[in-house]
């Protein structure tokens, strides 16, 4: 039986290069989130922002910590003052938030990387054996199981009524939270560790067919996908219109969350299994190549990285009130600073620290592959978390509202020289309230057609823009390029398919004149080289140096003992 995700065997842990570690290696790297005074499921909601509204741990204080005695690759939901978790003992455990009491552990009969999702009363977890499973809260007996026929890496999202989930046979499915009824699934072409964001009735989900897919959450139809060249381990986190990714080809992407056409990606020097966390424009997330990192969420810039040594970072960052925090394989937590990455503190744990930290009511819930919870904080957290749920789980949750399969994205409507009306369709942070006066013109002559707006916000902040142009709206020209009151955008890009132009731009908000210029040769302001290559270029590069790492791979397994990386 495999021991750990690092591990290809069940042997001793072996270093693997990056790119074959992420086959193995996924539900750690889903970070979790959290609310104001919980952190209900995987990444604490459905969006998986990894954002927190309660109050910043700024004193490492150990609470208590509790050794079970398995690898923790489930990271913890906390629900009314009770730690639910997964563990590699084959259990998933409620344990006291206040001092790590034992409340109630359930077993499974297999091991538990799947992270636990609380709703309504109700534990929502994965296992080894393929069993997705509902457990009654307060006493953790078993109200239904469904067997999905496979491993279950993945964590659950639930909403209206419905349990979201992803399996190694390839699979999403989504059940009936009130019974386990099978209500569709959805088949990829590789195994899934990735766990599911919701958005707006979409689900979003990677895969190791290197796709990352979005669904219809009402009935299961593919709404697009998008190949990358490579695995897709990370979990997607949606923000403002983007869903946000890393994968094993050392990239962090952006796609857009309506289309799915790429916005940007910035490489790291290692496949990158850890999920991001966004916040006030900023993208979170670490890497193998031993980086945390800080990136303009617009344009995918780098604002700054933190290198934790010579050991990986799979652990999903936590933000909350201006600090980020992470774990690492060099046994430590470490709290950094949203404005410069710099260290406020870091705690050392007993072991590699894969699975991600949750912060809840001032403490920092987070466990070691070695088998152990720690819970870091003020001596005396304020309030203090309540040991029982205040509410008994209800057996049957039914759906109270039906999922929307909207996509986030809203038309704009641009009026043509002919007075015909032709809808954009709009995402990102700039809404159709900010554009004005949205116009298509076209130049026989020059071969140019050119869409433009003006578009206002408030100053100092930045606006982030993603416009699909239908190709039938440009009879002229095929390569834009983004001119803000006259001069090229320094943060724009484009691609293309058989119907539309996905055309992105960021722009420091004031009032600004905008037109987005087509011409029949590129001029030399267009787009950067990452946006514009043709995708099949994009996909057979990446397919190229997926096998190529494979090989390299292999060649450098060694065993790694116990000792630090």
């Amino acid at each position: 039986m495999l021991k750990n995700k690092w591990c290809l065997v069940p042997v001793n842990r072996l270093h693997v290069v990056a790119a074959v570690v992420c086959i193995i290696f996924v539900s750690s790297i889903v970070l979790i989130p959290f609310a104001d005074a919980d952190w209900t499921m995987f990444r604490s909601d459905l969006s998986h922002d990894g954002v927190g509204t309660g109050n910043p741990v700024l004193t490492p204080t150990l609470l208590w910590k509790d050794s079970i005695g398995a690898f923790f690759y489930s990271s913890p939901a906390i629900v009314n003052g009770v730690v639910y978790i997964g563990s590699g003992d084959d259990n998933v455990y409620a344990l006291n938030a206040a001092n790590g009491a034992i409340i109630w552990s359930y077993s499974t009969g297999s091991y538990v990387e799947s992270s636990p999702a609380v709703v309504d009363g109700v534990v929502y977890v994965g296992d080894y054996n393929g069993d997705v499973y509902a457990l009654n809260a307060a006493t953790g007996g078993e109200l239904w199981s469904h067997n999905v026929t496979a491993p279950v890496y993945s964590s659950a999202a639930v909403v209206n009524g419905v349990v979201y989930i992803g399996s190694y046979n390839g699979k999403i499915y989504a059940l009936n939270a009130a019974n386990g009824d099978y209500i569709w699934s959805y088949t990829t072409g590789g195994a899934i560790y990735s766990s599911p964001a919701v958005s707006n009735g979409v689900v979003y989900i990677g895969s190791l067919d290197d796709n990352v897919y979005a669904l219809n959450a009402v009935t299961g139809a593919k709404i697009w996908s998008n190949n990358i060249g490579n695995w897709v381990a990370s979990s997607p986190t949606v923000a403002n219109g983007v869903v946000y990714f890393g994968a094993c080809d050392d990239n962090v992407y952006a796609l857009n969350a309506a289309t799915g056409a790429k916005i940007w990606n910035f490489t790291t020097g290692a496949a990158v299994v850890s999920s991001p966390a966004v916040s006030n424009g900023v993208v979170y997330i670490g890497s193998l190549d031993n980086y945390v990192y800080a990136l303009n969420a617009a344009s995918g810039g780098e604002l700054w990285s933190y290198n934790t040594g010579n050991c990986s970072v799979a652990s999903s960052p936590a933000v909350v009130d201006g600090v980020v925090y992470v774990g690492s394989e060099d046994y430590n937590i470490y709290a950094l600073s949203t404005a410069n990455g710099a260290v406020l503190w870091s705690y050392t744990t007993d072991y590699l620290v894969d699975a991600s930290p949750a912060v809840v009511n001032g403490v920092v819930y987070v466990a070691t592959d070695e088998g152990t919870l720690y819970a870091l904080g003020s001596p005396t957290p304020s309030p203090s978390p309540t040991p029982t749920p205040t509410t008994l789980p209800t057996a049957t949750p039914t759906s109270t509202t039906t999922p929307t399969p909207t996509p986030s994205a809203t038309a704009v409507p641009a009026t043509t020289a002919s007075g015909a009306i032709v809808d954009l369709l709009l995402a990102g942070n700039v809404t159709s309230s900010q554009m004005s006066n949205v116009t298509i013109q076209t130049n026989q002559s020059a071969s140019t057609t050119t869409v433009s707006f003006t578009v206002t916000g408030e100053s100092g902040t930045t606006g982030f823009s993603n416009l699909t142009i239908p190709i039938s709206a440009v009879p002229y020209g095929t390569t834009p390029t983004i001119f803000i009151d006259g001069k090229p955008a320094s943060n724009q890009g484009y691609t293309q398919n058989n119907n539309n132009y996905y055309v992105w731009y960021s722009t420091s908000f004031s009032t600004h004149e905008v037109s987005i210029v087509f011409v029949t040769t590129s001029p030399s302001s267009s787009h950067t080289a990452q946006s514009s290559l043709p995708l099949g270029v994009i996909y057979g590069i990446g397919a190229a140096v997926a096998v190529a790492v494979i090989v390299v791979a292999v060649l450098m397994l060694r065993k790694r003992g116990k000792g630090k990386c």
